[in-house]
């Protein structure tokens, strides 16, 4: 055996030693992708052009599929309803969703899918190419977003009925006393804002229409310090009130308060004043 061949065989078994090393790596690798793949608690698909070739557990479980073999050279757009909620074509938006993520690199969006049970749910999809062996694939990881749109359609309820609640405790702490036929009382106490000042005017003007009033007393006397938007508001009230034939009376203005309605520049023609509640209560009993 020459020295040449001896080389050569030396270079061969080096290759070998090499490719083996490498096809080691691959097989390393390939395990170690499909640990992660199985046993993600997210559910993962892989998504070739003819439609879904593999996908874990979690994917078959968020599914409520039975069959790994169910799911295969199926696209996810057939595991849609029809529509998404913007009116589009599943399987036609899909198309965009998948070019977009291979422009992209990834590409995230929220997808309505269907169950195998035909139970429709909402997802956030995240796409991501990559390269097998075979060729190149889309990575699919769902995230199922039922908890989470359920727990802000509680939140959106709990807000509404927080907002119902505090309108009730605005009605309660600006109660609305019937004097006399025909005549109304409101007493401030506190603080009041722009919003209690507009709750308290849509409550006036109801009682204003039931009882027949024809003088609306508000009386700030135990009222805190205003800003000029409750004081335009308080103004507006006035306002409203002598649309409906009744005559407006602010009591126990306080000096601040009068300043404001100075500064603000408004047209008090319609508005009466007096220092007390009770000048304004004997005033309207005397005009009765």
């Amino acid at each position: 055996m020459s020295d040449g061949t001896g080389d050569e065989l030396a270079a061969l078994r080096a290759e070998n030693e090499r490719l083996r090393a490498e096809l080691s790596a691959m097989v390393l690798a390939e395990e170690r992708f499909r640990v992660l793949f199985e046993h993600s608690s997210d559910a993962h698909l892989i998504l070739a052009p003819t439609g879904i070739v593999d996908c874990n557990s979690a994917a078959l479980k968020m599914l409520r599929c039975d069959d790994r073999s169910r799911l295969r050279n199926l696209h996810p757009a057939a595991l849609s309803p029809e529509r998404q909620p913007d009116g589009r074509l599943s399987r036609e938006k899909s198309i965009e969703m998948d070019d977009t993520a291979r422009a992209r690199g990834v590409h995230r969006f929220e997808w309505m899918h269907r169950r195998m049970d035909g139970e429709e749910f909402p997802v956030e999809v995240t796409l991501t190419p990559v390269r097998l062996p075979d060729g190149p694939v889309l990575l699919v990881v769902w995230r199922d977003l039922t908890e989470q749109r359920a727990r802000e359609a509680e939140l959106r309820e709990q807000a509404v009925q927080l907002a119902l609640q505090q309108q009730t405790i605005r009605r309660l702490s600006t109660p609305i006393i019937r004097v006399a036929a025909g005549v109304l009382l409101v007493p401030i106490v506190g603080d009041l804002d722009r919003d209690g000042a507009a709750a308290m005017m849509d409550t006036l003007l109801r009682a204003v229409s039931d009882h027949g009033a024809r003088t609306v007393i508000v009386d700030l006397t135990g009222a805190e310090d205003l800003d000029e938007a409750t004081t335009a508001a308080l103004v507006r009230i006035g306002a409203a009130a002598a649309l409906l034939g009744a005559d407006a009376v602010l009591a126990g203005i306080q000096p601040p308060l009068a300043r404001t309605l100075v500064a603000l520049g408004v047209d008090l023609s319609r508005l009466r004043t007096t220092s007390t509640a009770g000048q304004a209560i004997a005033a309207a009993l005397a005009h009765r």
